[in-house]
C-alpha cells in the first residue's frame, strides 16, 4: 500500500470534503462507501419508475462559506441559485394568507418583509437568543408569542431538526450569528438536483485527482494494534495499511459506536419525512415556507414538488399514504397561488421518504462527544461532531478538519485529552 494514503470511510458530504482536503496538494486517498451510490443523505434518488428526486429539500445560505468554497473547488458554484431573492414566501394554512418574509434582519427594515407579529420586545428576545450565554431550549427564550409561529419555530426545525421546546438555543445561535451579517441570509438551492449539482462534480474532481471511489464496501471491522489502525475489514476484502497510512471515519454516530464501542457518541435522533409529488412544476426552482400546516417548506422543481416535515417524530410512524394526503390538502392552495395546477381533491403520484435517524437530537443538553482523533492514525468526521448545527456546512467543516488533524499529527500518538470538539462559528 502506498505510503501516506488516507482511507476515508463514508462518501457523504463529510467524507467527500475530507477526500478533497486530503488530496489538495497531491496527497493520495481512497474513498469507501457502503451504499451503491455516494452522497449519503444529500443525493438524488433514481428509482426504476423514472421519478427522480432528491432525498430531501437540502438548502444552503450565502453564510455557508465553507460549503460554497467546496462548490467552487468542484466547479459547481454556478449550479446553485437563489429561488426567492425578494424574500421567502410564507403561507399560513389557517388563514390562507401568503406573505414574504426576509431571512436577514436587515430586510426587516421593509415592513413588507417583517415576520408577522414582530415587535420591539421580540427583537430583544431574538438578541438574547443570538447571544445566549447559557444553553436552554429555544422556546424558553422566545415564549408563546406570534414571532415563534411566524419565524422562530420554522427556523429552529429547519436548522436543528428539533422542536423549539427542546432545541438548543446555543446551537441555533451559531447559525443566527452568521445570518445577521449583511448578505448572509440569501437562500440557495441546487438548480437540477443534489447529485448533479454537488455529488457528481465532487466525485469527478476526486477521480481527476486519482482517488478511487469504491461503493458497496461496508466497513465490518477495524484491525487495531498498539493504538493504531493497521487494516480495514470491508465487505469483500481486507485492506492492510502502510505505516504512514491514515483513516477517516465519516460515518453516523451509531456506526462509529459499532466500530469503536468505547467511544461516547450521541444516541438520540430526530426523524425527517419527505413527500415528493410528481407533477408539472415551474421552469425555475421556487421555495415556499408554511405555518399552520404539518409540513414546514416545499421546493418546487420542473417535474415535481418536494415537501419536508422536520422534527417529524409525531408522524413518521403513521401510514405514509395518509400523511401524504393530509399534506397535499394543506399545501395545494399555496401551490395553486404560485401558478401550479394543484387542487386539494386531485393528489398527484406520490413518494414518501422516511429518515428515522436523519440527524442527532440537538437538544439543550450536554451531548456525548468522542475525541476527534481517538487513535493515532484515525480521525472522525460528520455533521454530528461538535457544537454546531448538523448541516451541510458543518459536514464540510468536519471533513476538512479531520484531514487537517491527521496531516499535522503524522507520526505522533493520539492525544485524547488535548483533542477538542470541533467548534467554530463559521457555520449556519
Amino acid at each position: 500500500m502506498t505510503a501516506r494514503r488516507t482511507h476515508i470511510v463514508g462518501a457523504g458530504i463529510a467524507g467527500l470534503s475530507a477526500a478533497l482536503a486530503a488530496t489538495v496538494d497531491g496527497g493520495e486517498a481512497v474513498l469507501y462507501e457502503a451504499a451503491p451510490h455516494p452522497g449519503g443523505r444529500c443525493r438524488t434518488l433514481h428509482p426504476a419508475d423514472g421519478f427522480d428526486h432528491d432525498n430531501g429539500t437540502h438548502v444552503l445560505f450565502t453564510a455557508n462559506g465553507r460549503a460554497l468554497d467546496l462548490l467552487k473547488t468542484v466547479g459547481a458554484r454556478e449550479r446553485w441559485c437563489e429561488p426567492e431573492p425578494k424574500g421567502l414566501p410564507l403561507y399560513d394554512g389557517r388563514t390562507g394568507e401568503m406573505r414574504r418574509v426576509g431571512l436577514s434582519p436587515w430586510s426587516w427594515l421593509l415592513p413588507s418583509r417583517r415576520p408577522q407579529g414582530l415587535t420591539l420586545s421580540d427583537l430583544v428576545r431574538i438578541l438574547r437568543l443570538v447571544f445566549a450565554a447559557k444553553d436552554c431550549p429555544v422556546a424558553a427564550i422566545i415564549g408563546k408569542r406570534p414571532i415563534m409561529d411566524s419565524l422562530i419555530e420554522p427556523l429552529t426545525v429547519a436548522v436543528l431538526n428539533t422542536p423549539p421546546e427542546q432545541a438548543s438555543a446555543q446551537r441555533l445561535a451559531c447559525a443566527l450569528r452568521q445570518l445577521i451579517r449583511p448578505g448572509a441570509g440569501r437562500l440557495l438551492v441546487a438548480k437540477n438536483g443534489l447529485s448533479q449539482d454537488l455529488i457528481e462534480p465532487a466525485i469527478a474532481t476526486l477521480q481527476a485527482r486519482g482517488v478511487p471511489v469504491l461503493t458497496g464496501q461496508r466497513l465490518r471491522n477495524l484491525l487495531i494494534v498498539g493504538g493504531r489502525v493497521i487494516g480495514l475489514s470491508l465487505s469483500d476484502r481486507t485492506i492492510m495499511l502502510g505505516p504512514d497510512d491514515r483513516v477517516i471515519l465519516a460515518l453516523p454516530p451509531y456506526e462509529v459506536e459499532r466500530l469503536l464501542p468505547a467511544l461516547p457518541v450521541p444516541t438520540h435522533f430526530e426523524p425527517i419525512l419527505n413527500v415528493h409529488y410528481r407533477m408539472k412544476g415551474l421552469d425555475r426552482p421556487r421555495f415556499i415556507g408554511f405555518t399552520g400546516t404539518l409540513a414546514q417548506w416545499a421546493l418546487i422543481r420542473e417535474s415535481h414538488v418536494s415537501v419536508t416535515v422536520s422534527a417529524a417524530d409525531t408522524v413518521v410512524d403513521q401510514n405514509a399514504s395518509d400523511v401524504a394526503a393530509r399534506i397535499w390538502r394543506e399545501i395545494a392552495p399555496a401551490l395553486h397561488s404560485l401558478g401550479l395546477d394543484a387542487h386539494p381533491d386531485r393528489q398527484p403520484e406520490t413518494r414518501v421518504v422516511k429518515e428515522k435517524r436523519a440527524t442527532i437530537r440537538q437538544a439543550a443538553e450536554t451531548l456525548p462527544q468522542p475525541p476527534l482523533r481517538p487513535l493515532a492514525n484515525l480521525a472522525l468526521a460528520g455533521d454530528w461532531i461538535g457544537s454546531l448545527p448538523a448541516t451541510i456546512e458543518s459536514a464540510v467543516m468536519a471533513g476538512e478538519h479531520a484531514a487537517s488533524i491527521l496531516h499535522h499529527a503524522r507520526g505522533t500518538r493520539a492525544t485524547l485529552s488535548k483533542d477538542r470538539a470541533l467548534k467554530t462559528e463559521d457555520a449556519a
